[in-house]
């Protein structure tokens, strides 16, 4: 009997350990209760953004999955606290379901494996075309044809004619979707990138064949850009 009451004795002090450990020791190590959102899935049109509330008790940084453009980022401050942070989506985003993912970036916590998630459902993605049928000069056929970051200007025969790029500054070179042609006194290929300073990158040789074909330069997001 005197065992029973030792046991039962030694159980309840157990359990009265438990309850007087600080509340921080256990959440600390969870990735389920260090950040605090004001959603954790929402849609956001290609091209647009959305701003959010959250709340975080420690530094942060985050990495995005699912994303095709160099335009769909996080704007936020990395730092604890309460706080609004705002979802970019690139205007030539083409991943349907986009994740931005969450880890702690902190001394503090002494690990960084606390993670957590935001999921974006894109909606009203615009459709891109890598190869796009031209009019070349006195009414040739023609294509323009995107591999990667740059597109070829091809004729009828399949021989390349010029190409160009698109830069998003201090030497890097920015993701973009044809769209098509549109006209504004002249021809202009239409793209699609949302990085808001991209300007256009072709050589004074490949520009001499693009102007001499009708194509004045870019329209980058709506906005028109000469050939440089």
């Amino acid at each position: 009997m005197n065992k029973i009451l030792r046991y039962l004795t030694a159980a309840v002090l157990g359990i009265a350990l438990i309850a007087m450990i600080p509340a921080g020791k256990a959440y600390a190590a969870s990735e389920q209760f260090w950040l605090d959102f004001g959603e954790t899935t929402m849609s956001i049109d290609a091209g647009s953004s959305k701003t959010m509330w959250m709340r975080s008790d420690y530094d942060y940084t985050y990495y995005v999955e699912g994303a095709t453009s160099d335009a769909t980022y996080l704007e936020c401050s990395f730092s604890s606290g309460s706080q609004n942070v705002t979802f970019h989506i690139g205007d030539d985003e083409q991943g349907k379901n986009v994740f931005f993912h969450f880890y702690a970036n902190d001394d503090r916590l002494g690990s960084r494996d606390a993670h957590d998630c935001v999921e974006i459902y894109v909606q009203n993605i615009k459709p891109v075309n890598n190869t796009l049928a031209v009019t070349l000069a006195k009414g040739k056929a023609g294509s323009l044809v995107q591999t990667g970051k740059t597109s070829m200007l091809y004729n009828a025969s399949g021989v390349p004619m010029a190409s160009f790029s698109l830069s998003r500054g201090e030497g890097k070179m920015a993701n973009y979707g044809q769209i098509g042609v549109v006209s504004n006194g002249a021809n202009y290929f239409n793209l699609a990138t949302g990085i808001k300073y991209a300007t256009p990158v072709i050589s004074e040789s490949d520009k001499a064949v693009m102007i001499a074909n009708g194509f004045a330069g870019i329209c980058i997001d709506g906005k028109y850009v000469n050939w440089p």
